[in-house]
């Protein structure tokens, strides 16, 4: 899919009504700090269906002379359509003017975000990693995020009634059946992007290994557990405690201890193109892919390997920078913003 021009209006501090036209291979949002790169980013996370970077209502110009914020696109390669997305507390999505869910865009317009902070996706906690892996089963299963939602919903429920000593059991079965369908397809879309990552360079596996369906094992862990939890005041066994385990073939060693920052980098950057490829496998389109600084952190030979990887996907990349990532001799599209 290609995003062959946008707008954005009322938008942070973007400009009163800015339109961009964008390239279909490696674009480039560069401009000093302040001036409003990620904010632009963040337009195209709410036209593919991933929503505001921060609270939705955050989004809106923030001079305040307006109550709500529009964004929109024009879309081609396997479909043609414009999407357009009206902000206020809420977002209106539409494609051709009818209306739209969040994820029946994503399906529509799939995109893979790398964030700043998403080098934590190797040396984070279990959540940076979780959240890679639930991007990709809500691509994949349209009824996860919802299941996701109340997944935690429960949890929350739990923990109250545990606090207040009253009589938890009643979310035992909600629990173990909305967690336990959770982490079955958590291992399930790992088993397949481990299927796309070249043997030999290292392996993805989801801890704890499920040797029994997911619902079975909440049941069977509660059971054994039962008392830490009671002392806890929080369940101890649940798809919250989740982990996606990376290492490194060779050594057998965590990548977080075997890799340096910059290698770090590089292979966050390998496990996002593997699945786009996945997404591409999947879903019958081409993703998108943003990108917020990406080259941060990495020297000259990184930055060429990093171009390089991106131009084998012949995908359409979004990339923010400070200043030009790449030799110059290159050609991109792209915008270059002013600091307001």
């Amino acid at each position: 899919m290609i995003i062959t021009r946008s707008t954005a209006r009322n938008f942070r501090n973007l400009r009163p009504d800015l339109y961009v036209e964008w390239d279909p291979g490696i674009n480039l949002v560069l401009g000093a700090n302040g001036s409003g790169k990620t904010n632009l980013l963040e337009t195209l996370s709410i036209l593919t269906g991933w929503g505001a970077f921060s609270r939705t209502q955050n989004v809106i110009s923030w001079d305040g002379k307006f109550p709500r914020a529009f964004v929109g696109a024009e879309v081609s390669g396997e479909e043609k359509f414009t999407v357009t997305a009206n902000i206020s507390s809420r977002v209106a999505l539409r494609v051709d003017d009818k209306a739209i869910t969040s994820t029946e865009l994503r399906l529509l317009l799939p995109s893979v975000v790398f964030l700043t902070g998403n080098i934590n996706l190797i040396d984070g906690s279990p959540s940076a990693r979780r959240l890679f892996v639930d991007r990709l089963c809500s691509l994949f299963f349209p009824v996860y995020a919802r299941r996701l939602a109340e997944f935690k919903y429960v949890m929350r429920s739990r923990i109250a009634l545990l606090r207040q000593g009253r009589n938890y059991e009643i979310t035992t079965i909600p629990y173990c059946k909305l967690g336990g369908w959770i982490m079955d397809r958590r291992r399930e879309v790992v088993n397949m992007l481990m299927g796309m990552i070249t043997p030999g360079k290292f392996s993805l596996s989801c801890v704890p290994e499920l040797k029994v369906p997911g619902e079975e094992y909440l049941h069977e862990m509660l059971r054994a557990n039962r008392s830490r939890e009671l002392h806890a005041l929080r369940p101890q066994d649940g798809a919250n405690y989740d982990e996606l385990a990376i290492t490194i073939t060779e050594n057998g060693r965590s990548a977080s201890e075997a890799l340096s920052r910059g290698q770090k980098r590089r292979l966050v950057l390998y496990m996002i193109i593997m699945a786009g490829k996945l997404t591409a496998l999947k879903l019958k389109r081409e993703p998108i892919l943003l990108f917020d600084d990406l080259t941060a952190e990495l020297d000259g030979e990184g930055r060429e390997w990093t171009y390089t990887q991106l131009k084998k996907t012949k995908w359409q990349v979004f990339m923010t920078s400070p200043e030009k990532p790449f030799a110059t001799r290159k050609k991109f599209g792209g915008i270059t913003l002013g600091v307001p």
